[in-house]
């Protein structure tokens, strides 16, 4: 057997987790550095691990939002962390990847990608506009005024792993729940 059939398959979330994903049994979470996630995607993409979900379907007219965060995240990581995503792997063949699909098992784990947003007080999103004038002031675009941006320096990551009866007997292996 070749050492590519004994690596677990590695899903993917941005930031969701839900309680279809999780085991019955005892289970751990950890939370990674950049350089360990680096790692676990990188193998994973590389032996055909990998299975990027998503709670939202990002395909669907009404799920730009959902896309618009997706993409991104996606920079952030390849800017802040070095890590290649792009929108493109959370789909399968057919459709988006549902994240109910990811389940953690003895043989798959789900590492989950979470950042905080922050305000942009610049108005980034708003330098290509003509100042307003004083009698439109007033009327500016209140959305303008809410622009958020991810927060690269939240950037976390969080991998769950189930854990087996033969783990739980290893010595010093204190206070798993």
């Amino acid at each position: 057997m070749d050492s590519m059939d004994n690596l677990p398959i590695t899903y993917l979330s941005f930031w969701d987790v839900e309680l279809e994903n999780l085991p019955a049994g005892l289970f751990s979470k950890r939370v990674l550095s950049t350089a360990e996630a680096r790692g676990i995607l990188t193998e994973a993409r590389s032996s055909d691990t990998l299975v990027c979900v998503s709670r939202e379907d990002l395909a669907a007219p009404y799920g730009a939002r959902a896309r618009q965060r997706h993409e991104e995240l996606c920079a952030v990581l390849h800017r802040h962390a070095n890590i290649e995503m792009q929108l493109r792997d959370f789909f399968g063949e057919d459709c988006v990847n549902p994240s109910c699909v990811a389940k953690v098992t003895g043989r798959s784990r789900l590492l989950v990608v979470d950042c905080n947003y922050t305000l942009d007080h610049l108005g980034s999103g708003c330098s290509d506009r003509p100042e307003p004038d004083a009698d439109t002031a007033g009327c500016r675009d209140r959305n303008d005024l809410l622009k958020m941006k991810l927060a690269p320096d939240s950037l976390q990551f969080h991998l769950f792993e189930q854990i087996s009866d033969s783990t739980l007997k290893s010595p010093g292996l204190v206070g798993v729940a």
